[in-house]
């Protein structure tokens, strides 16, 4: 039994899904920051001993130095570059508008947003994503999404940059103390 989808509600669904496919990567990328920062919001760091580098240090002399983790990760923003779905349909002609936006109006006397006036009922083309391909699978679709690195937001960058210079020495003590 063929299965009548509107062309536009199909095409609006699909749309709608690289929308939201586009959200959960976003929301991805802020569950991964908040990774670096403890419970309190504050950035989560190491503590690195080094030898001193101060002028007046000798060999056993060590440097304590703590850096924000953020900045010395690689942050991989992603976004959705473009997307290209194909499937098989059947066209099954045009059929009258659906009986919920033939109620929202009469569309015989509707004007349109440019001031033309529109006659009669909308027209929508149906299709049928049931039917078969060549080879014999039914209502075969292929998506191919693409995404591409994306630089970090001016607020990120900011953030990073800010971490970045908080780093350092914060305190010089000798080894045998």
């Amino acid at each position: 039994m063929p299965t009548q989808t509107p062309l536009p509600g199909l095409i609006e669904a699909m749309a709608g899904a690289v929308i939201d496919a586009q959200e959960r990567v976003e929301k991805r990328q802020l569950a991964y920051l908040g990774e670096y920062f403890d419970e309190d919001n504050r950035p989560k760091s190491i503590v690195i001993r080094m030898p001193s580098m101060h002028p007046d240090a000798t060999e056993e002399h060590e440097d304590l130095y703590r850096a924000p983790l953020l900045p010395l990760v690689s942050t991989n923003f992603l976004r959705i570059k473009d997307v290209e779905i194909s499937f098989d349909a059947d066209l099954s002609g045009l059929m009258d508008e659906s009986p919920q936006s033939a109620q929202e109006g009469d569309a015989a006397t509707k004007a349109t947003p440019w001031g033309r006036w529109r006659e009669g009922k909308p027209r929508v083309l149906q299709v049928d994503t049931s039917v078969k391909s060549g080879k014999g699978k039914s209502g075969a679709v292929h998506v191919v999404l693409r995404v591409e690195a994306a630089e970090p937001s001016e607020g990120a960058a900011r953030l990073m940059n800010h971490l970045a210079q908080t780093q350092g020495v914060f305190r010089t003590f000798r080894t045998d103390e």
